[in-house]
């Protein structure tokens, strides 16, 4: 039996552009101002559920990729099919895989916000953060208080003495 071969797909320069300017981006910044002026929006964060907690965007709903359900993103949606799914990552890669899985379950307008979450963090804008187990500013009044019993006394008393 002969085996088959199958074709080699040769892509042109021109080709591999237009299949990567397919996906729509939103830098951070443009983001931010999106959500500072409290427009209505849709975003998921495809970051794992344990990354999610450390930290994300207020407004944020997680939805990792690994379990990523685009039919149920799609159903759960607070604004019109029509209107903009930002979706946000680390860095973009699992956004932008996020985005072809939306696509193709129907999804009109994905928009991967660039960078991610680590150029966000990096550009300084709000996130919200897990609450510590111990609260930073109570741990400061208790080291201080300690180092001020640690302290020689500013006066010492001597007793008198016998002669």
């Amino acid at each position: 039996m002969a085996a088959r071969h199958r074709p080699k797909v040769q892509y042109r320069p021109d080709q591999v552009q237009t299949i990567l300017s397919c996906m729509i981006t939103i830098h951070s910044s443009a983001m931010a101002a999106l959500i500072d002026k409290r427009q209505p929006l849709d975003l998921i964060d495809v970051r794992t559920k344990q990354e999610f907690q450390s930290f994300h965007i207020r407004g944020a709903q997680s939805c990792p990729l690994r379990e990523l359900s685009a039919a149920k993103v799609l159903r759960g949606r607070k604004r019109e099919a029509t209107e903009p799914l930002y979706i946000i990552c680390n860095n973009r890669v699992r956004a932008s895989l996020a985005a072809g899985m939306l696509t193709g379950a129907g999804c009109a307008h994905p928009v991967v916000v660039d960078g991610g979450m680590n150029t966000w963090v990096r550009q300084g804008l709000p996130v919200l953060f897990k609450r510590p187990f111990w609260d930073f500013s109570l741990a400061r009044f208790c080291c201080e208080l300690m180092e001020l019993f640690r302290r020689p006394p500013l006066v010492t008393h001597e007793s008198p003495t016998v002669a």
